[in-house]
């Protein structure tokens, strides 16, 4: 039953990333068992990360080789938790990406769509 593709009526999607709830909350097998890595070097992200964007079968496969491992994800436009944040992406549908992110030292399941990315790097 949970392991169905989550369906939901369409909503403005760029006002904030859509919540995955699940019955027991927080005990997911996949997502990450510790927060993200503390700090990067500047010079370990590349330049064109904040100036470029993706389209979304380009970020698709960017994304789907970082399953697993968290990665820095860019965003086209402010939101909730910022522009730029680390993502740890957990399952690829053909319009949106499902994973986590880290909010007040806990993991928070969210689910984004490919047109609200800007960029993805991975760190994994």
């Amino acid at each position: 039953m949970y392991n169905q593709p989550y369906y939901h009526q369409h909503h403005d999607s760029y006002q904030q990333p859509m919540y995955v709830d699940r019955p027991n909350g927080d005990d997911d097998d996949d997502g990450p068992f510790g927060p993200p890595p503390q700090q990067f070097q500047q010079s370990q992200i590349p330049q064109p990360f904040f100036t470029s964007s993706f389209q979304p079968p380009q970020l698709r496969a960017r994304i789907c080789a970082c399953l697993g491992n968290w990665g820095l994800l860019g965003l086209r436009r402010q939101e909730q938790f910022g522009r730029d944040f680390w993502f740890f992406p957990t399952e690829i549908r053909r319009n949106s990406v499902t994973g986590y992110i880290w909010v007040g030292g806990r993991r928070q399941r969210v689910r984004y769509r490919y047109s609200q990315i800007r960029n993805f790097v991975c760190f994994g």
